[in-house]
């Protein structure tokens, strides 16, 4: 029984022995990371796209060139019986005049297709009744009638200028974060975006013109004509009295009249033809219009300057090309002495690549730190260029200037 107890024992003190040799040989437990310091893990916003509008100041523009306003109608030859004359304040056309078509005994002959009766021009006398005047200042004392045609050179040499108004438009740009500079006190970014803003500018105003005015005269013979406007043929219709100076009353009910020509007649050419040529500044009336708008795209360094946490300063500067689009019209209107105003209206569309510059400072608040409001100053220039309109009766030109714009800007920042 001894002997067991000492085995035992001498068994539990080697185990003991080699437990504790073996915990001296292992390596030591793995420690736990420290995950006090989760700052060095969050992802910090790189970039910066902002929104808004850009208030700038117009273009600058000047209208200058000559036109002419041609006659709408086609004066006719002078000679020759029985033409169409069309005029200003009036015109003469072949007489309208026939006569019933008869055989030899006297009667109607009836047309090819058997259902009225034929009628022919009637011989050429020198005369037509179909014919129309306007006013009564055409008329002459020796018994004729005045018919005109009108035309007008632009001969003025002046230019007109007018600036357009300031625009609000839209403005957009996306900034990228670049470092710091200046020991690591300033950070920067690199700035790109894009701006559009319209063009519109519009004068009216009277011009030097010289104005031709072609007069033709044709005789009354004797006739006195009615007051204008006047057109014939002409005709009126009398009721029909009885003896007592009572209506006559037709069979169908209605009553009796009798339709009487009272046309008047006119000769059929002119009996003589003048042409007048005179200048004033009031005749005629330019009104030059331009229309359009133009896209700034600008890249360059943005210099970032905090205040607070929230508060900062921007200033940015650099490189702009200007894509502008315009429509050019110019209206010239003559008011003519009598009828209506002759117009004459051409136009021209251009487009344009101007390279230029930008400079813009603003003011920054944040209210998170995604987020934030900007307000600041523009300034950009970027040359000019010169559109012209060369048609039959217009050689215009404009200049329309993009240099030296300035204004404001303004809207919300939105940093990922």
């Amino acid at each position: 029984m001894k002997l067991l107890r000492l085995t035992f024992f001498t068994v539990a003190t080697t185990a003991c022995v080699v437990f504790a040799q073996d915990e001296e040989r292992r390596a030591p437990p793995v420690e736990i990371p420290d995950f006090s310091n989760l700052d060095e893990y969050i992802y910090e916003p790189k970039s910066t796209v902002v929104m808004g509008f850009r208030y700038i100041s117009g273009a600058k523009t000047s209208f200058f060139g000559q036109g002419k306003v041609p006659s709408p109608e086609i004066l006719g030859a002078l000679s020759g019986a029985n033409l169409q004359r069309l005029y200003h304040n009036g015109g003469v056309q072949p007489d309208g005049r026939v006569v019933a078509r008869l055989d030899a005994a006297g009667n109607a002959i009836l047309d090819p297709q058997g259902s009225a009766a034929a009628f022919d021009p009637i011989a050429p006398d020198g005369r037509t009744n179909t014919w129309n005047y306007s006013d009564v200042s055409q008329l002459s004392t020796n018994g004729y009638v005045r018919f005109d045609n009108y035309s007008a050179e632009v001969i003025d040499t002046g230019t007109r200028k007018a600036a357009s108004p300031s625009s609000a438009g839209m403005d957009i740009a996306m900034s990228r974060d670049m470092g710091k500079i200046f020991g690591g006190r300033l950070p920067w970014t690199l700035t790109a975006g894009m701006s559009i803003n319209d063009i519109a500018a519009n004068i009216n105003e009277p011009v030097r013109a010289r104005i031709t005015t072609v007069s033709d005269y044709f005789s009354l013979f004797g006739q006195v004509v009615p007051d204008a406007p006047y057109s014939s043929p002409s005709s009126s219709t009398t009721s029909l009295l009885d003896a007592s100076g009572n209506p006559l009353i037709n069979e169908d009910g209605s009553a009796g009249s009798v339709t009487i020509d009272t046309s008047v007649f006119l000769g059929n050419e002119p009996a003589g033809r003048t042409s007048s040529i005179a200048t004033d500044t009031t005749s005629v009336n330019n009104r030059w219009k331009l229309k359009g708008a133009y896209y700034t795209f600008r890249v360059g360094p943005t210099l970032l300057i905090p205040f607070t946490t929230r508060f900062r300063a921007t200033v940015s500067a650099g490189a702009a090309v200007v894509y502008s689009g315009s429509n050019y019209t110019v209206t010239q209107t003559f008011e003519a002495p009598l009828g209506a105003d002759i117009t004459d209206t051409s136009t021209n569309s251009a487009n344009k690549l101007l390279p230029g510059f930008y400079a813009d400072a603003s003011l920054q608040f944040d209210l998170t730190d995604r987020s934030g409001f900007y307000a600041g100053a523009v300034m950009q220039s970027a040359g000019g260029y010169t559109q012209s309109i060369d048609t039959a009766n217009a050689h215009y030109s404009t200049k329309i200037d993009l240099a030296n714009q300035s204004g404001l800007r303004a809207g919300m920042s939105i940093r990922f």
